[in-house]
Formats: structure tokens, C-alpha cells, sequence
């Protein structure tokens, strides 16, 4: 099976950048290339069972590089940062500050949904994700005010109104948004209920008592997070010279 490309149909955005991906492949590759899955739900689907190399590339780990670097992982859609290594260099780069943990913290709750296509499409739930996770806030009779920031696919505009809300917040909770990691970065704690890349180092709200005393890593902790963030995005034109497919190598 040679290396196959599923674009989003009519999207050139995701046409460019999974071209881009696949022309600083190793000769020796195979496998199914995605940025995004709207229109290709069954071509994704089927790529996770058939036992091939898949590819996904989404934009940045971190909000404030979205749109210069991208990042991409194999068979899975986010990097699992535990137990990895890194020299911190690419993060170094980026010049994105770890503040010290917010004191006092806000009074909020914020939940930050991702879009219902990819909720549905890229990730297969049935349910609406926003209202099982305020009815499971509510059942555990939370004493904080729950408010839940909208998607807009403005992203631009979505992000910048996301940093006002977090002066009053305490808790970030998402499916998989880089919400959670900028929070994070931000000194606001927060959690991903999905096998996401801050789920996997942090975990999700699975306890009332993780939701009234959220875990505060240290600023040394966080650094090793990001530092291993930044190693898996990419730009394009890394893409193109190969230096991404260097990296999945080593997976």
C-alpha cells in the first residue's frame, strides 16, 4: 500500500498541507494521510482498522502558532507525551512564556467544545458532548458556576475572547482543544476527557475531587510537556524537506 492522501473534499487548505506531508516522505512509506476527516469519515474509519500506518495532521499544539506550524502524529490523533525525551529546542524557539499558577484562581468552570463535525465525525460520539459533561458537573453538585465557551469557526476571534474569560476562570475542560494546553501554559489548571495530548499527561475530570482540587504541575513539569509538544509540529515547508518524517521515525 503506497501512501494515500484524503483531503477534505473542496477544502484546499487541506489538500495543500497533506500534499505538503506527503512530498518529504520516505520512499518506504505507506499508509493513509489526513487533515481533517469532513466528507472522509468512512476512508478514516476504516484506515484505523485495516492495521496501516495513519497519519493525522491538525493545526498547532499551541494557539499562538496556529496557521505556521502543524502538527501530525501516527495512528493517533494527538502525541502521547509521557516517557519521552526531548531537548526542548523547538519550544525554545517559539518564545511562548509558562506563567506561575494563577492566585487566586477564578470563579468559573469554562467548558470549550470542539465542532460537532469533528466530535461526530473525526471521533465517532453519538451524544452531545457539552451537555453530558454539564450534567455530569451538575450531578456532582460542583459549588462554581459552569459557562461554556461556544465553538465559532472564527478561530482568531474564538481565541482571543478565550483569553478574556480566563481571568475568572478556575477549571478549563475540553474534549481535546488546545484550550487546554494554553491554559495550562497560562497557569489556569484545566483537563481533556479524551486521549488527547494534556489527557494523557494530566488526565480528565473522572472525580469530583479532581474538579474541586485540580492538579498544579510545576513550571519545570509543564516545560517538559510543552518541550515534547513542539517536537511534533511542524511548518510546511518542514513537511516538505522531510524533517516531520524524521521525527515519526522514532515513534
Amino acid at each position: 500500500m503506497a501512501l494515500t492522501m484524503y483531503p477534505v473534499p473542496g477544502k484546499a487548505k487541506s489538500d495543500m498541507i497533506c500534499r505538503a506531508f506527503a512530498a518529504g516522505a520516505p520512499k518506504s512509506a505507506r499508509g493513509a494521510v489526513f487533515f481533517g476527516t469532513e466528507g472522509q469519515t468512512e476512508a478514516f474509519r476504516k484506515a484505523k482498522s485495516n492495521g496501516e500506518p495513519w497519519y493525522y495532521v491538525d493545526n498547532a499544539y499551541f494557539d499562538k502558532h496556529r496557521g505556521i506550524y502543524f502538527r501530525v502524529t501516527k495512528n493517533a490523533l494527538q502525541v502521547d507525551p509521557r516517557n519521552r525525551v526531548s531537548d526542548g529546542k523547538r519550544f525554545a524557539k517559539l518564545g511562548v512564556p509558562i506563567k506561575p499558577w494563577r492566585y487566586p484562581l477564578g470563579p468559573d468552570i469554562l467548558v470549550v467544545p470542539q465542532s460537532d463535525q469533528f466530535l461526530k465525525s473525526t471521533i465517532g460520539l453519538t451524544s452531545d458532548w457539552v451537555t453530558d459533561i454539564v450534567k455530569m458537573l451538575t450531578s456532582w453538585q460542583v459549588p462554581f458556576p459552569v459557562r461554556v465557551h461556544p465553538w465559532d469557526r472564527d478561530k482568531l476571534k474564538r481565541n482571543a475572547a478565550f483569553a478574556e474569560m480566563l481571568p475568572t476562570t478556575r477549571l478549563v475542560v475540553t474534549f481535546s482543544s488546545a484550550a487546554a494546553i494554553t491554559a495550562l501554559l497560562e497557569g489556569v489548571p484545566a483537563f481533556s476527557t479524551s486521549e488527547s495530548a494534556a489527557a494523557h499527561w494530566i488526565g480528565g475530570p473522572s472525580t469530583p475531587a479532581n474538579v474541586l482540587d485540580p492538579a498544579r504541575p510545576s513550571v519545570e513539569e509543564r516545560l517538559q510537556f510543552a518541550n515534547v509538544l513542539a517536537d511534533g509540529q511542524y511548518t510546511l515547508e518542514e513537511f516538505r524537506n522531510g524533517e516531520a518524517w524524521k521525527w515519526l521515525s522514532r515513534e
